[in-house]
């Protein structure tokens, strides 16, 4: 296996939610690794640094017009009719086109510009395509909201962070890049026995475990835990300071809180290991991962999961307020290094899970969700990572662990009868609907893009397996020998799927995004069959992107009127002229206007436009 050079920092799960894995720097917008002389030993990187890409010409006549996926009647070199049907709603416009005329409409009809970018580069507003103008409609300004955002591509970078209570995302901090020469020999470690604890040794039995010390999860300090609950699959350690033997509060949780902890993990445990695959038992003696040890040798809890309660950050304060990190799960504990002088001699040497002492006894049905989403990023590193020597990005690993979540969330509500949409991934929803546009599918560490991250990467993972072989799809993706876009179009050619490119998905996309369809949308019911995977049963429910206000609880209603961050009736649409950066894998939904004839004719602007966007009009 080909070594390489590996970062480390974890993966955190903040506000309301969880995720955390082991970890590389990222930038606002990082490229895309997968085992290359340098990666990184984290959720990853998606995405790369904006760029203009090639340009047109407007007094360009190359090319054969439109490349349309429903009826072009007639095409020249910069002009195209298309005739509308039932059958043939969505007209590709390429870029060599200046004008396009539908015909066959009925006064009434609604059109709408989608613009996509099926590459990992950004596109600069200015290079993106619009409507100039029109006629045999009436053109739309788009919703209020859109016009009030002015030019920006991320119109609300100016405010304040959304508020937690209005907020349950996963977040993943980008912390400092610690790197280890690939060229270490494998380390000469001690064997160990794995200590067999039982249930008389709940509440007596201690050990020294490695905690982080500071909001950056950048320093650590051994301190004592205790052992609270026992699973079958997993022991619930609790820090002195964040344990009551009484009744939980502040950042104190009691017996009740931890045994539920481990109850609800163990119930988890095969179902998610299903889908995703199986976390790895062994330890690495060095950094490329190329030598590894069975943890029922090397590990002193053996291969059990070990799942540590604490004050995350030493952020605690008693004014109910523990910042923003509910937990994480860091894979410097999957490496045992005889010396080191970086995080890895930190590492607690087997299957760690750290969780926020405040939200596990302030919210503990949301740590049940982030232990779910936690449990995905460790099998992804088992997975791809310490079986197949490749790196998950950040957006695409995030996406998997929310996917997690959202299956998960019928057994959620089965374990624990608080448990609420607020707790699940579609409560993130309401922000992708607002700020689609102002993030791709990547990850951007800045606040409060990293927020739009989270809720753009887990829209289209929603609707991916809600339309393309449900949880089977899942599976492939997770567990084929690729990762990130590579994963999810390998899965679609396994299962024999239509969709087979990012352009073709995005393209789908969109169209879902902007017309409410049971059959093709977000509202789509999977077959039981697509819902189930060998004995197990898993949960895709229908979303309704245009009433999220009736599928979210009544707590979440004093973020209904925040048009800054949320947006409950549908994904916001701009006006036809609009020019949007397209981010990497990003999308731009437009309201053109209502035809008000038979036949529409559409101009657009031609020059110095890039070719890698895609454009389509879509009628309804």
């Amino acid at each position: 296996m080909k070594k390489t050079i590996f970062a480390l920092i974890p993966a955190v799960f903040l506000l309301m939610s969880c995720d955390n894995q082991i970890a590389s720097t990222e930038a606002d917008s990082s490229g895309s690794s997968s085992g290359t002389s340098t990666t990184t030993w984290k959720s990853g990187t998606s995405g790369t640094s904006t760029s203009t890409g090639t340009s047109t010409s407007e007094t360009s006549t190359s090319g054969t017009g439109s490349s349309s996926s429903s009826g072009t009647t007639t095409t020249s070199s910069n002009t195209a009719t298309f005739t509308y049907s039932e059958d043939s709603k969505i007209f590709e416009i390429s870029s060599s086109l200046s004008s396009v005329t539908i015909a066959g409409l009925s006064s009434g009809k609604t059109l709408y510009l989608t613009k996509t970018n099926p590459t990992s580069t950004a596109i600069s507003s200015s290079y993106t395509r619009y409507i100039r103008s029109a006629t045999g409609l009436s053109l739309s300004n788009g919703d209020s909201e859109a016009e009030s955002s002015g030019t920006s591509s991320s119109s609300s970078s100016g405010h304040s962070r959304p508020n937690r209570n209005c907020t349950s995302l996963s977040l993943n901090l980008a912390l400092p890049q610690v790197e280890e020469s690939s060229s270490r020999a494998a380390s000469t470690i001690s064997q160990v026995t794995p200590i067999l604890y039982s249930q008389s040794d709940v509440g007596s039995a201690s050990r020294s475990i490695y905690i982080d010390q500071d909001s950056n999860i950048s320093t650590f300090k051994a301190e004592t835990a205790t052992l609270r609950a026992l699973g079958e699959n997993c022991y619930v350690w609790v820090v002195s300071d964040n344990w009551s033997s009484s009744s939980a509060s502040g950042e104190k949780i009691n017996s009740q809180i931890a045994e539920n902890i481990a109850a609800n993990f163990d119930a988890m445990y095969d179902k998610i290991r299903n889908v995703f695959g199986k976390e790895s038992d062994n330890l690495s003696t060095n950094t490329s991962l190329s030598s590894q040890v069975s943890m029922e040798n090397y590990s002193e809890t053996g291969t059990k999961v070990n799942i540590v309660i604490y004050d995350i950050g030493k952020d605690f304060s008693n004014g109910s307020n523990s910042g923003d990190v509910v937990g994480y799960f860091y894979a410097k504990d999957y490496f045992a290094l005889s010396s080191s002088s970086s995080v890895y001699k930190y590492s607690n040497k087997g299957k760690y899970f750290y969780v926020d002492g405040y939200y596990a006894a302030n919210y503990t049905s949301t740590v049940y969700s982030t232990l779910a989403h936690e449990f995905q990023h460790m099998i992804d590193f088992g997975v791809k990572s310490m079986e197949k020597g490749l790196v998950s990005s950040t957006a695409w690993n995030e996406m998997k662990s929310m996917l997690c979540e959202d299956i998960m969330h019928g057994s959620l509500e089965e374990l624990d009868p608080d448990f609420s949409e607020d707790d699940a991934p579609v409560s993130r929803l309401p922000m992708f609907n607002r700020h689609y546009a102002d993030v791709g599918l990547e990850y951007k560490s800045s606040s409060p893009e990293v927020y739009y991250s989270y809720s753009n990467n887990y829209a289209f993972g929603a609707w991916l397996v809600r339309n393309y072989g449900g949880i089977s799809l899942l599976h492939e993706i997770a567990t084929n020998s690729y990762i990130d876009e590579k994963a999810i179009i390998a899965a679609l050619k396994t299962l024999n799927e239509n969709a087979q490119s990012m352009e073709e998905l995005l393209k789908a996309y969109t169209v879902a995004c902007v017309i409410s369809d049971e059959d093709t949308g977000f509202q789509k019911s999977p077959a039981d069959e697509d819902c189930t995977l060998n004995e197990y049963s898993y949960s895709l429910s229908p979303i309704d992107l245009w009433n999220l206000a009736s599928l979210l609880p009544e707590s979440y209603s004093e973020c209904k009127n925040s048009t800054n961050y949320y947006k409950f009736d549908g994904p916001l649409l701009y006006g036809y002229n609009k020019q949007q950066e397209l981010r990497p894998y990003g999308i731009t939904l437009q309201k053109v206007g209502t035809a008000s004839s038979d036949t529409v004719t559409i101009n657009f602007n031609t020059s110095g436009i890039s070719t890698s966007q895609r454009v389509y009009l879509v009628v309804e």
